[in-house]
């Protein structure tokens, strides 16, 4: 319990400084470009909400109570043409419009330094990654309900394209290109040896992994094999039973393993050493491991079935579990639970979870007989192995930043088509929509959550994000915005005098109520998804389908 709470603090103090630092970032260049350009700075401050300040040559130095980054008061920045004013009411002159337009550009361009600051620790030390990068994954189920089973997809495929491209990615890339597709995919698979194309139209995945399934995002139905790499620890259970580095788990006790997930559950219940099927080179070598418990680890009660989707449709009772004792058998569907409907796999987890060691009675529906069934949870402990299945990325921070801008500009071109096609202007399709875009809450909450789920390198790799994209959408030629500064600026260049103050005040009204109604929106979707899913009548709770849940 304590050593939750340390975490959760933690990682609501990285949330603060990253987030601070990335807008502290942006201000401190608009800061130094006007020092540079010689403008007047009423005041830089490190935080909002005044409690200190001191003025020192004429700017005042505040720290804010409020540590989520700073501001700086630069009077002479304004556009609409009027005469300046310093804090005192002192008159200024207008600056320059060179002047205007570098230090409206050295903010973005500060949170461009500041991401590949972090972005070369990201380089150094890498970045988890879900799986090795592949230039072809084996499908090894499709749902028959599926728009890509109806198009031809098998069990067995092996995609080597996606509408014609040749690919070299990890499966989250791949995801991520299926995801962006305008209109309909196309995979070129290989089946006994020939080519085969499969066309279809992406659907909303109510299993998607995650909120994905909430957010009605066309992530793949079809699940595939991902190569389980061995990296045992040195003096463990694994490498004493001779598993060595780069090992490919095949199989554990002769069933097949789809991901890490999966292969953990194994170890939750085994009494007696476990066969891992490996592949070594050119060869396949089997490997028997016991499994220990982990130091200090809480023990939880479990039944260990394990389910492939939304519904309780078993995929396979774990070996010497209370499951596997009771009868239970892959593909029996749970029904009931002490006499209360189980309305998905989600809820039945709840339920065991629950247990405190009394019997559950369940009622299975298995081919077209409805059978009832006890079982008693167990109480058990994790499980190890003594091995690190854990890949990392090294891309460069220049990497980093040609992949924000490329994920930029297909979001825009997806939520362009989506409007267009909504309003009938085409016939293509994106599930990409502008309500998938989030504001200030849900960048934190995705940030919080990349932290204390994940790690402090997938945290750093989202404050890269963060700073590339904050510097991005301030370029936006939009009036307000750092673009817009930068374009009157352009503009009073060019034509030697400044846009109309009556035209430059109207601009920027309109579009500070239209960027108000914006934050709005996206603040509204973004509350949406912090809700619990069984508080949005519309959500269906969403069940990983690459990683099969166990209990």
């Amino acid at each position: 319990m304590v050593l939750e709470i340390l975490q959760i603090a933690g990682a609501c103090l990285f949330v603060v400084f990253f987030f601070g630092m990335c807008v502290f970032s942006h201000e401190l260049g608009h800061f130094l470009a006007g020092r540079w350009r010689k403008l007047h700075i009423d005041a830089f401050s490190i935080g909002f909400r005044k409690v200190w300040g001191k003025k020192i040559n004429g700017v005042e130095y505040r720290i804010g109570c409020i540590p989520l980054g700073g501001y700086v008061e630069l009077p002479q920045i304004d556009a609409t043409g009027e005469v300046p004013h310093a804090a005192d009411g002192t008159e200024l002159k207008r600056a320059k419009p060179l002047d205007r337009i570098i230090t409206a550009f050295a903010g973005p361009l500060f949170n461009v330094l500041f991401g590949l600051a972090l972005g070369t620790v990201i380089w150094l030390a890498g970045i988890p990654q879900d799986s090795p990068k592949l230039s072809s994954f084996e499908v090894i189920s499709v749902p028959e309900n599926s728009s890509e089973y109806q198009a031809g997809l098998r069990a067995g495929d092996r995609i080597v394209a996606i509408n014609g491209e040749n690919f070299r990615c990890t499966w989250a890339k791949f995801i991520e290109k299926s995801m962006f597709v305008i209109g309909d995919i196309t995979l070129t698979v290989e089946r006994d040896g020939k080519p085969v194309q499969i066309c279809y139209t992406p659907q909303p995945n109510p299993d998607a992994p995650g909120r994905l399934a909430r957010e009605k995002i066309a992530y793949p139905f079809y699940k595939v094999r991902i190569p389980l790499e061995m990296h045992p620890e040195s003096g463990g259970p694994a490498a004493l039973a001779g598993v060595r580095q780069g090992d490919i788990l095949l199989a554990v006790n002769g069933r097949s393993v789809a991901s890490f997930a999966e292969l953990s559950h194994h170890f939750v219940f085994a009494r007696e050493p476990l066969k891992l099927t490996l592949r070594r080179g050119d060869s396949t070598v089997v490997c028997d491991v016991m499994p220990e418990p982990v130091e200090d680890a809480e023990y939880g009660w479990k039944v260990g079935v394990s389910f492939a989707g939304r519904e309780a449709v078993i995929m396979a009772p774990l070996a010497g579990s209370p499951a596997e004792r009771a009868g239970l058998q892959a593909d029996d569907t749970i029904l009931t639970c002490d006499g209360q409907p189980v309305a998905d796999a989600g809820s039945f987890i709840a339920k065991s979870r629950q247990s405190t060691g009394g019997s559950m009675e369940l009622t299975v529906r298995r081919g077209e007989s409805v059978l009832t069934v006890t079982l008693t949870p167990e109480k058990v402990c994790p499980r190890q192995i003594g091995i690190s299945m854990q890949l990392y990325d090294h891309p460069t921070p220049f990497e980093q930043f040609r992949n924000i801008l490329r994920q930029t500009w297909l979001s825009l071109r997806g939520m362009a088509v989506s409007g267009a096609h909504s309003v009938g202007l085409t016939e293509k399709t994106s599930s990409i929509k502008p309500h998938h875009m989030s504001g200030p809450l849900g960048i934190i909450d995705v940030l919080y959550h990349s932290v204390r789920k994940a790690s402090v390198m997938t945290g750093l790799y989202f404050v890269v994000v963060i700073s590339f994209a904050l510097a991005i959408f301030n370029l936006l030629p939009l009036p307000v915005l750092d673009g817009g500064h930068i374009v009157f600026g352009l503009i009073e260049l060019v034509f030697r005098k400044p846009l109309p103050t009556s035209l430059v005040k109207v601009l920027n009204a309109v579009f500070i109520g239209l960027l108000l109604m914006l934050m709005l929106y996206v603040s509204y979707f973004d509350v949406r998804r912090m809700l619990p899913a069984k508080w949005m009548s519309s959500a269906a709770p969403a069940v990983q389908t690459t990683e099969p849940v166990s209990k």
